[in-house]
């Protein structure tokens, strides 16, 4: 953005806003006008970076609680959630893989593997986090796994701080995992929230194999290929350098062994989670203490010092203001408002997913992306009369709108990903905003020609 667009998008939000908290529109909820307007203001911070993210959120916590927009544990609800402790783990982690070098140790392992080639190192960094998608739920502890490793490999390739080379593997490894994992049931938080909400509602139980066939063609493996494509074409660049083939490589030192067994067994204890009942969010907190119980010799010797918190107030103020939004309805409001207006008809197929697939990507700008299925799946029997279709197929596009994304803050794990990676700020919204009107132009009608073929949409 130039310099003087953040704030002219910030001042008229503010000026929206003020008119909205004067004089509320008939739809919203009672009373949901100053809830309206912070959460305008604040989005349009988190849009522009104007000013920090950690920051944004600061100013979120204080405007909620003045204005009494909703209750101190709905405002702060993100510091209670799973989310907050699975980043405060992997900040530990992290901070861990750092200290003992076991990431550079790591990167020197994978660096005699990986291709030489700038094109085919986006790929692998893309590919290994779509199958860490099928291996681990959640995709904040994948981006805990990959981020510092891909940090790594750029520093070990040679890449500077703010090159396109080292832009585009950070990014490859966080969208790589976190947008092929739309696809797979039970990898991320929407995917399981639309199941259960269809289980729930209408009885439908879904299957894995269904799943996977309805959505990971073009949602998972198409647009994997998509997002290789962007990288390569918006980062452009050249690996500078590579470590000579014969390098020799000693063994991993006794902390570095530590540390990956420490790796490990979150890991497989994360893939396993439906076995043992333990959540990733208390895994990732053991880890970490088990790393800050053998300092300094797995962390530095004053490791809250050196703790970076803006991840942890960013993800905090980003699950506050979904946790507000969904708790005044603003939301649903805004959602219903819209549907009685949108042209939906039988037969008409392709208008229908257009409609639909786009309105749950709007309806994502003013909810947490959970809240894309939470608020779209009880209104499956509407939009099925509306349509003509089954209930079944009519939600199953919902799996579109709630993968896309315009803006970087309505995905924490991408913010969060981007962080710990340290991606500039301005690459990570023209990069996510740009991948978002791609997918819809590209992605989204061969979703639905593919949705025609399998027989989920009749013709």
């Amino acid at each position: 953005m130039t310099s003087q667009l953040p704030r002219l998008i910030v001042a008229l939000a503010a000026v929206v806003a003020a008119g909205v908290a004067l004089f509320p529109p008939d739809w919203l909820p009672p009373g949901t006008g100053m809830t309206t307007a912070v959460a305008l203001v604040t989005i349009s911070f988190y849009a522009t970076g104007l000013v920090a993210e950690a920051v944004t959120s600061l100013l979120f916590f204080l405007a909620a609680m003045l204005f009494t927009v909703a209750p101190a544990e709905v405002v702060f609800s993100g510091f209670a959630s799973n989310a907050f402790w699975i980043i405060f783990g992997g900040l530990i982690l992290g901070m861990s893989i750092r200290h003992t070098g076991l990431g550079q140790h790591i990167a020197s392992v994978l660096l005699s593997r990986l291709p030489g080639r700038y094109s085919l190192l986006i790929a692998g960094a893309v590919g290994v986090g779509l199958i860490l998608a099928f291996v681990m739920p959640g995709s904040m502890g994948r981006m805990v796994l990959l981020v510092p490793i891909a940090v790594a490999i750029a520093d070990r390739l040679g890449f500077s701080d703010h090159a396109n080379g080292r832009i585009a593997v950070v990014l490859a490894a966080v969208f790589g995992t976190h947008i092929g994992s739309f696809a797979i049931l039970p990898s991320n938080t929407p995917n399981v929230v639309w199941a259960g909400a269809m289980e729930s509602i209408y009885g439908v139980e879904i299957g894995y194999l269904d799943y996977l066939w309805w959505h990971f063609p073009v949602l998972g493996l198409l647009r994997s290929l998509l997002l290789i494509a962007l990288l390569i074409y918006v980062f452009p660049d050249r690996i500078p350098g590579r470590p000579a083939p014969d390098e020799p490589r000693g063994p991993m030192t006794r902390d570095q062994r530590q540390t990956a067994l420490v790796l490990l067994a979150a890991l497989g204890l994360w893939a396993s989670d439906a076995l043992h009942g333990v959540g990733p969010a208390w895994l990732a907190l053991a880890a970490a203490a088990y790393c800050l119980l053998n300092g300094p010799r797995l962390v530095p010797e004053k490791p809250f010092a050196a703790l970076d918190i803006g991840p942890l107030l960013l993800l905090s103020g980003i699950l506050g203001l979904g946790a507000i939004l969904a708790y005044s309805g603003v939301g649903e409001a805004a959602f219903n408002q819209l549907l009685p207006a949108l042209p939906l008809a039988p037969g008409q197929g392709a208008l229908n997913y257009a409609l639909i697939s786009l309105g749950g990507v709007g309806l994502a700008v003013l909810a947490a992306m959970p809240g894309v299925p939470a608020i779209g799946v009880p209104l499956g029997e509407t939009l099925a009369s509306a349509t003509g279709w089954s209930v079944q197929s009519v939600l199953t596009i919902l799996a579109a709108s709630y993968s896309t994304y315009l803006l970087p803050y309505q995905a924490p794990p991408i913010l969060v990903g981007a962080q710990l990676g340290r991606v500039p700020w301005g690459a990570l919204t023209r990069f996510t905003l740009g991948f978002a009107v791609l997918t819809i132009l590209l992605i989204f009608p061969l979703h639905y020609l593919w949705l025609r073929l399998i027989g989920i949409l009749p013709g």
